[in-house]
């Protein structure tokens, strides 16, 4: 008795449970950065990172405060099968300068997927003013 068949069958299952679970997954959207208080002038690096069936997702144009300028940007894919799971997601990564010392926010950034808006949480970022360094006492001149 031939297995193979059986073999091609299961095989077509997987495939077939597998598309099933990526067209029921769910997506998310979420926004971070590397740190939330920074030196003025110091780069901080956004990810904003969309999870799960985004093909039919509408990343919104994503708009910073002005001080902050935009000096280098990426983007990233990750496909992932796990336990059956397919996880996908893409990663937007956005390095940032601040121009001026204050208390900004980023975001919140949106998608549209499938009519609804999926936001992330605003993130707020304190730009302070470089520390000078501490002063050198003046060292005493002794004459002869």
């Amino acid at each position: 008795m031939r297995r193979v068949g059986l073999g091609v069958v299961g095989l077509g299952v997987t495939v077939w449970l597998l598309a099933t679970a990526a067209l029921a997954e769910e997506v998310h959207v979420s926004a971070q950065v590397d740190k939330t208080t920074v030196e003025l002038g110091t780069s901080v690096t956004l990810t904003i990172t969309i999870e799960g069936d985004f093909a039919k997702a509408k990343l919104e144009p994503v708009a910073f405060p002005k001080v902050f300028a935009v000096v280098a940007q990426s983007q990233a894919s990750n496909v992932s099968l796990r336990v059956g799971a397919l996880k996908r997601s893409v990663s937007l990564v956005y390095v940032l300068v601040p121009q001026e010392a204050g208390t900004f926010q980023l975001g919140p950034f949106h998608i549209l997927h499938e009519g609804k808006a999926l936001l992330t949480d605003p993130i707020e970022v304190v730009v302070t003013k470089p520390t000078l360094p501490p002063r050198l006492e003046e060292t005493p001149r002794y004459t002869l």
